[in-house]
C-alpha cells in the first residue's frame, strides 16, 4: 500500500438540535474523532475536516476533501447523526466509502451512564447512513469492529490499500511500442472502455523512439550495467550480443522514463529487423519489471495494468503464462519466454542466455532463465467479457520447488490451495481468463475484490 493514499475521515455526532441537548459533550467527541484520524494515519495521508454535526459542517467537509483529491472516504458515527449530514457529504463527492461501524468499548457496563454512550453508539444512526447509500446508487464497503480490534483494522488496511490502488490506476499511462500480437484475441479491447472502467490510458510509444535512443546511449553506462549485472547473475552467452541487449535495456529505460509512463508493453518482435537494434528485448523488459515499471511481452496491455494493481499491493510484479499441466504434481507450469521479473527469483539462481525463440538481423537477444522463488502467490487476470464489460480473474495458491528447464525462460510451479489441477484448468478457463495474468508473491484476493467493487466491475475467483 502506497504511503500517499489520501484518506478523508467524516466523523459525526449528533449533539444539540432542537431537542438534543449534549453540546457539553463536546470536547470529549472532538478529542475521539482527532483519535480516530490519528489511527488511520498508519495507512496513509489523512485529511480530517474535525468532527461533522451537521449539513454545512458535511458539505465544507465534501469540498476540502474534493480540493485535496482524497482517494477515499472513511465514515464514523460516534452517535446517532441525522441521514442527511452523511448525505451532503455523498452526493458532493465521488471518492469510494468506507463505513466504518466502530465503537471504543466493547459493551456498555452496567455502572456507565448516557455520557458514555454518546461516544460508542454510532450503529444507532447507520442503517440512515447505509441506506442512503444505497438509495443514491453509491457503492461502499463496510466494517463492523470494536475500534482496537486487530482484525478490523485488518479489514480497514485491506479496504484503503485497494483505494490507493484505484488511484494508481486512474491516473496511470501505459506505453505500447508497435502492436498488440496479431491475431491475439485476448489482446484485443476498447481503449475508451478500459479508461472509464480500469483508468489507465494507453499510450503509443513508437519504436523509432527506441532505436534512436539504442545508439544515443553513452558507452560507459553501458559497461557499468554490463560489470553489475554479471556480478549478480549467471551470464550465459556471447559478450557482444548481451552488451547489445544491455544497451537495449537502458534504451527501453530512457524512453520509460522521459515519456513518464508507469507500465509497459511492446510487441516484441518489432526490433528484429532494424540493423540499429536487430535483437529481442527480453531482458530488457525483465528489468523494467525489477526496477519499477511492469511490463508485460507481446503487447499486452491488460496484464500490464495487472502487474501494475499487483506491484502497487506486493511490491514486485511479474507476467505469467500457462505452459504445460503437470498432471503427475497436481500442478500447471506457468512461464514465458525469455520474459519475467528477475527480483522474484530464486536468490542467486537467475541466469541470463540468449534467447532460442525469436533471432533478429544481429542474432538472438537475451532473456532471463530462472525459477521463480517458491511460496504463496496471487495470480490476476484483467479481461472484457463482451459489451465492453471488465472483469478480474484472480487466484491464489503456492509456487512449488521445481528444477529449472533449459527453456531460456523463467519458470514456475503452481498448485491451487484445494483445487486439484483439472478442476483448476476447468474453472480459469471458464472464468473468461487470458493466457497471460499477472502476479505477486503474497495473498492479495480481498484487496483486489475490493478494487473490483470500486471499479464497479465483476470479479470472479478461481
Amino acid at each position: 500500500m502506497t504511503a500517499n493514499t489520501k484518506i478523508g475521515v467524516l466523523t459525526m455526532a449528533l449533539l444539540e438540535d432542537a431537542y438534543n441537548k449534549t453540546a457539553h459533550m463536546r470536547p470529549a467527541a472532538t478529542d475521539t474523532a482527532r483519535g480516530i484520524a490519528q489511527a488511520l494515519e498508519q495507512y496513509g495521508t489523512v485529511v480530517h475536516p474535525g468532527l461533522v454535526e451537521d449539513e454545512e459542517q458535511a458539505a465544507a467537509a465534501a469540498r476540502q476533501f474534493n480540493a485535496e483529491g482524497v482517494d477515499i472516504i472513511v465514515a464514523v458515527e460516534l452517535a446517532y447523526t441525522k441521514g442527511l449530514v452523511p448525505a451532503r457529504c455523498f452526493l458532493d463527492t465521488t471518492a469510494p466509502v468506507l463505513v466504518w461501524n466502530t465503537q471504543q468499548i466493547g459493551r456498555l457496563k452496567e455502572g456507565d451512564g448516557f455520557d458514555v454512550i454518546m461516544l460508542n453508539s454510532g450503529m444507532a444512526g447507520m442503517p440512515e447512513l447505509t441506506a442512503a447509500l444505497i438509495r443514491t446508487g453509491r457503492e461502499f464497503a463496510l466494517v463492523t469492529s470494536r475500534f482496537d480490534d486487530p482484525r478490523g483494522r485488518d479489514q480497514i488496511g485491506c479496504v484503503i490499500a485497494a483505494a490507493g490502488v484505484r488511484r494508481r490506476l486512474r491516473s496511470a499511462r501505459v506505453g505500447l511500442a508497435g502492436h498488440p500480437f496479431e491475431g491475439m484475441t485476448d489482446l484485443m479491447f476498447d481503449g475508451v472502455a478500459l479508461r472509464q472502467s480500469i483508468g489507465p490510458a494507453v499510450w503509443p510509444v513508437e519504436p523509432e523512439a527506441v532505436a534512436v535512443r539504442f545508439g544515443e546511449i553513452p558507452q560507459k553506462e553501458v559497461d557499468e550495467l554490463v560489470a553489475s549485472e554479471k556480478a549478480r547473475y549467471h551470464v550465459d552467452m556471447k559478450e557482444e550480443s548481451f552488451e547489445r541487449s544491455v544497451r537495449l535495456a537502458l534504451a527501453l529505460e530512457s524512453v520509460v522514463r522521459e515519456q513518464k509512463l508507469d507500465a509497459f508493453t511492446a510487441f516484441d518482435q518489432v526490433w528484429l529487423s532494424d540493423p540499429r537494434v536487430g535483437i529481442i528485448p527480453s531482458y530488457g523488459t525483465g528489468r523494467l519489471c525489477e526496477i519499477g515499471f511492469p511490463t508485460a511481452p507481446e503487447g499486452d496491455c491488460t496484464t500490464a495494468i495487472a502487474q501494475l494493481a499487483m506491484q502497487e499491493l506486493a511490491g514486485q510484479a511479474t507476467t505469467l503464462e500457462n505452459y504445460v499441466i503437470d498432471f503427475d504434481n497436481d500442478a500447471v507450469m506457468f512461464s514465458h519466454d525469455g520474459h519475467g521479473n528477475p527480483a522474484l527469483g530464486t536468490p542467486g539462481a537467475v541466469s541470463v542466455k540468449h534467447s532460442i525463440y525469436y533471432t533478429g538481423v544481429h542474432g538472438y537477444g537475451a532473456g532471463f532463465e530462472f525459477v521463480y522463488e517458491p511460496g504463496p502467490i496471487t495470480n490476476l487476470a484483467i479481461v472484457t467479457v463482451g459489451d465492453n464489460r471488465w472483469r478480474f480473474v484472480i487466484s491464489e495458491g503456492e509456487l512449488l520447488p521445481m528444477e529449472a528447464r533449459p527453456i531460456s525462460a523463467p519458470q514456475a510451479l503452481f498448485r491451487h490451495d484445494t483445487l486439484a489441477v483439472d478442476a483448476w484448468c476447468n474453472a480459469w478457463l471458464r472464468a473468461g481468463a487470458p493466457h497471460h495474468m499477472g502476479a505477486a508473491r503474497g495473498r492479495w484476493t480481498p484487496q483486489l475484490l475490493e478494487l473490483a467493487k470500486m471499479l464497479g466491475i465483476e470479479a470472479v475467483v478461481v
